[in-house]
């Protein structure tokens, strides 16, 4: 579930507030919901919470916010992102916003290691375009993960992540135009190819990769039974795009492969393709969408078969 931004309110239950927070607080926050130091002080000496750092507490915290307290920042950009619910491009390094405070301190005292050299992920310092606030929480809002993403992600990250904020309703396209409105004027024209309908990352960067390509393609197109397919290219070419997910997802596996051999018994072509294969295959996939195209097969023949009633699904 999306997480919604947090209301500091006096009443709020703490556990809520350590969920919604990736299990860290700050003295500031706890003391917004009417929490004393000697409750501070109490909860730590039973073990209830843990100090990560100087005014930083946890309750089984997230090993993301624990490493970005660590180095005195906070949960951001794409990482931030993702735990809102939306898409994350794939890439190992840690985002971490610190403060331009922070950024004009040369080391920190209490700053805990995490792991060992070999064992700690790498991370990137990430600042936002306009402001770069405070670090007020160990996770990041929406607009600042956002702000930050522009400067980490490259163009088709930042459209397909754009895509998901729009689909699951985190975000409307005005938002993300004025989140958008300090970067440079250059570097916001991928803005207008955003279309908010592809139901997840994979499915944005075929879009957009076979746009490059020059060639048209419809987007979560309804077919019969109200069942949508991901990408149709002319008539009859069906483009359907896995996720990670369904590596282990067996139900829908079996159900996909259950589409894709009724659609070609009504006589589409369907080409599934697999996370590996987008993102690390992509040439030779190309090459057979292109064959295809090229040989006019994505067209129905001028003799159209009649339709049949595809088995019972």
């Amino acid at each position: 579930m999306p997480r919604q931004p947090i209301r500091h309110h006096p009443r709020m239950d703490q556990i809520e507030l350590f969920r919604a927070c990736l299990g860290v607080l700050s003295t500031a926050q706890l003391l917004h919901t009417g929490i004393t130091r000697s409750a501070i002080r109490r909860a730590l000496a039973a073990g209830r919470v843990q100090r990560l750092r100087r005014g930083w507490y946890g309750q089984q915290p997230h090993p993301d916010a624990i490493r970005a307290i660590a180095l005195g920042g906070c949960v951001s950009c794409m990482d931030a992102l993702q735990h809102h619910g939306a898409w994350r491009p794939r890439d190992k390094r840690e985002h971490v916003r610190v403060s331009e405070e922070r950024r004009r301190t040369r080391g920190s005292r209490g700053r805990a290691r995490v792991g060992t050299p070999r064992q700690r992920p790498r991370h990137t310092r990430c600042r936002p375009y306009g402001a770069n606030p405070p670090v007020a929480a160990a996770l990041d809002d929406l607009e600042i993960a956002f702000r930050c993403a522009l400067r980490c992600a490259d163009r088709e990250q930042l459209v397909a992540i754009a895509d998901s904020l729009v689909h699951r309703e985190l975000a409307t396209l005005e938002q993300l135009r004025s989140w958008a409105a300090d970067a440079p004027s250059s570097g916001r024209g991928w803005l207008d190819l955003v279309r908010g309908e592809a139901e997840s990352g994979t499915e944005s960067m075929v879009r957009l990769r076979l746009r490059a390509l020059g060639v048209a393609v419809s987007i979560q197109v309804r077919m019969w039974r109200g069942r949508r397919v991901d990408i149709l290219v002319g008539d009859r070419l069906i483009i359907e795009c896995d996720s990670v997910a369904h590596h282990t997802d067996l139900e829908a596996y079996e159900r996909d492969r259950r589409y894709d051999r009724m659609h070609v018994a009504q006589g589409y072509l369907v080409i599934r393709l697999t996370w590996q294969q987008i993102h690390d295959d992509w040439p030779a996939v190309e090459r057979d969408i292109l064959a295809v195209i090229r040989r006019g097969d994505h067209r129905w023949p001028r003799r159209k078969p009649r339709d049949s009633e595809p088995s019972a699904a």
